[in-house]
């Protein structure tokens, strides 16, 4: 004998919502947008503790939340474009495999690809972690030291995971502040990008 489906389950036809009493209507579509929100939270909180493709997709969301138009890398293993308005550009190389990760690294040479397909108005920006699995604070640098000299050399400006979402944080809690560090982070030409200490 078939099971009943249980009630929470079945969807409610559209006629239902006018059915209900004052205040039903909104109350759901304050949970929708409550939803939606956490869920964006969520993708952006990502960058603390994913690697790979989910630590690319994180960076993505990151700098869409951070109101840069991202556009998908167009091939594999390609940078992603965040864009700051109609000229600046930061082509962001993410790191898949976390740190310290060494001047042998095949991500430096995505890097370094990166650089010689950048324009003019143009930065590449290298994002990696380091150690995912612990809390921010206690994390090693995301690069070997050689690795490190090999990116500031070359004029890639290098953001760990934990400092990106350090901005986005910034961005949500004082917005004009948030907006002059993403502006500085474009600015800076190579070399490790930081944060004051909060």
């Amino acid at each position: 004998m078939a099971q009943d489906t249980p009630a929470s389950v079945v969807e409610a036809p559209e006629w239902v919502a006018a059915e209900m009493p004052p205040g039903y209507q909104t109350r759901r579509w304050e949970i929708q947008r409550m939803t939606a929100e956490l869920d964006a939270m969520d993708r952006v909180a990502r960058v603390l503790w994913s690697t790979g493709e989910p630590l690319k997709d994180a960076v993505a969301a990151a700098f869409t939340a951070l109101r840069c138009e991202v556009e998908a890398a167009a091939a594999p293993g390609g940078p992603l474009v965040a864009k700051l308005g109609d000229s600046r550009r930061m082509l962001v190389v993410v790191a898949g495999a976390a740190g310290p990760i060494p001047k042998s690294d095949e991500s430096l040479a995505r890097a370094f690809a990166a650089i010689q397909s950048a324009g003019t108005g143009d930065r590449v920006v290298f994002v990696a972690t380091s150690d995912p699995a612990s809390p921010p604070a206690g994390r090693p640098d995301p690069l070997q030291p050689d690795a490190l000299a090999v990116l500031e050399r070359i004029g890639v400006t290098v953001v760990a995971a934990t400092t990106l979402f350090r901005l986005w944080r910034l961005a949500g809690e004082d917005p004009p502040k948030g907006g002059k560090a993403l502006e500085r982070l474009h600015a800076q030409e190579g070399g490790p990008f930081s944060l004051p200490p909060r």
